[in-house]
């Protein structure tokens, strides 16, 4: 694989890892969750995106396509992106720049060049690079090109994972990732049927990630009434136990997607209610309770 599919390069990322990162962000993954943040990500080809508040009502779009799959409502363009998800022409047509095209097509050293700029700071913070999605482990022949380019560097690298590995990768990373992102969604079968469409069992990788002396930091996205049951925090509270790797435990609290562009939707998106401060004072004595270490939630720490 010489090139690898992404959709962004974020730098001066604080929250992907230690210290000041670049995070480069990989198109394509294998769940479906519903409070999906990052939608345009899930399709492992570029795709179209809209931007509905860029439109001034100019109708060439809508002309362009015969108004297959665009109806003009109230001066602005009403686009069906299941209809336009690869129609990339509409990019030249629009003159205000509401179309653009999702993931890009990048070889190791395009990224690397990017990378680099900021490597002072990686040294001075003791950051890096984090690798995230998607499902970046789904591109790993690619990034293990780029990641021994950026060892030879010395420049810490993170992979951030969802625990779904069907395709038995995890274990190629291990000689060049430093630390390991790995997400924790839920402790119920019915969630994981209902809202991610995938089984998978955080444990199995925890298990590989142990026998290989790899750090982990736990991602946990807790959505109300969804996943914050008692069973999920027992979860914790044993991987906390069991996995001396786990170097910390974050706590993600849901909130409400608000993006702009419009992609085709591959997931089956369900809009959740925010957590109520009163919420996350009980996460924060769910984890207490059970003497769960090195807890983080919002940038604070709430257990010791």
């Amino acid at each position: 694989m010489t090139k690898g599919l992404i959709f962004d390069i974020q730098r001066f990322s604080v929250n992907d890892g230690p210290g000041i990162r670049t995070t480069v962000f990989f198109k394509g993954c294998s769940l479906r969750c519903a409070w999906c943040h990052n939608p345009e990500s899930i399709a492992s080809y570029r795709q179209l995106s809209y931007d509905p508040s860029r439109c001034d009502g100019c109708f060439r779009c809508a002309h362009h396509v015969r108004h297959h799959g665009i109806a003009m409502i109230n001066d602005k363009a009403s686009v069906d992106m299941n209809v336009h998800d690869r129609s990339y022409d509409l990019v030249e047509i629009c003159p205000q720049g509401c179309f653009q095209v999702v993931g890009n097509e990048k070889e190791a050293d395009e990224i690397l060049t990017v990378i680099l700029k900021d490597l002072d700071y990686y040294r001075d913070s003791g950051g890096g690079v984090t690798f995230s999605g998607g499902e970046a482990l789904n591109q790993w022949p690619f990034i293990e090109i780029l990641a021994e380019k950026l060892k030879t560097r010395n420049i810490h690298l993170t992979l951030d994972v969802s625990g779904y590995d069907p395709n038995h990768m995890i274990e190629r990373t291990f000689d060049l990732i430093d630390l390991y992102l790995l997400d924790v969604k839920a402790a119920r079968e019915n969630v994981f049927q209902k809202y991610i469409r995938q089984s998978l069992d955080p444990d199995i990788m925890l298990k590989q990630l142990k026998q290989a002396n790899k750090a982990v930091i736990l991602r946990c996205p807790i959505i109300p009434n969804v996943n914050d049951d008692t069973e999920y925090f027992d979860l914790l509270a044993q991987f906390n136990e069991t996995y001396d790797n786990i170097i910390e435990t974050h706590l993600l609290p849901y909130h409400k997607l608000r993006k702009s562009q419009q992609v085709r939707w591959l997931n089956d998106r369900e809009l959740f209610e925010d957590p109520t401060e009163s919420d996350k004072l009980r996460w924060r004595k769910e984890v207490n309770c059970r003497g769960i270490r090195h807890v983080w939630m919002e940038n604070k720490q709430v257990s010791l």
